[in-house]
């Protein structure tokens, strides 16, 4: 099994990236990923914690997933936040809310994209224990989303999901 360290190395090469990151667009995600992963030293990778996942058939699967800087989601949080998940999957349609990540991009829309619109999620985080909460929708036939790569940036956190570790 792949480890955190080991992802984290891997995400030094533009290939890695490039296989995670890439894309339509010429590699352009790809490229802008790397860039922003080899100019800081605030990164790494961690493991993504599934609160509700709702499938609505034909490949569409949304998750709400918790995380944290330094690795696991502590079990008391993660018992207040499942229930508090499941609750609000479903109340909203996740389809409206569910976003790739698939590339190093703000975690809350960095106010520019619609994301940053979409409040039920951050206000489900636990800021002051480094837990952030995020609506994920699920690249087809990749599997659950199980890693996620960090980068904070200027004082932004960024992030994507890892599918080929």
């Amino acid at each position: 099994m792949t480890s955190r360290a080991e992802i984290t190395a891997k995400l030094d090469d533009f290939a890695f990236q490039k296989v995670n990151f890439g894309g339509f667009l010429m590699n352009k995600r790809a490229k802008n990923s790397h860039a922003m992963w080899t100019r800081n030293a605030d990164k790494g990778v961690t493991e993504l914690a599934l609160l509700a996942t709702r499938d609505y058939g034909d490949g569409n699967v949304y998750d709400v997933a918790a995380f944290t800087l330094d690795g696991t989601v502590p079990l008391d949080i993660l018992s207040e936040l499942k229930p508090q998940a499941e609750e609000l999957a479903d109340r909203i349609n996740l389809r409206e809310h569910g976003y790739v990540y698939t590339s190093l991009e703000p975690w809350d829309g960095g106010g520019t994209i619609w994301i940053s619109k979409k409040p039920e999620f951050r206000e489900l985080s636990r800021a002051a224990d480094g837990v952030h909460v995020i609506p994920i929708q699920r690249l087809s036939g990749l599997g659950d989303p199980r890693w996620l790569a960090w980068v904070r940036e200027s004082g932004q956190l960024n992030i994507a999901i890892v599918y080929k570790p």
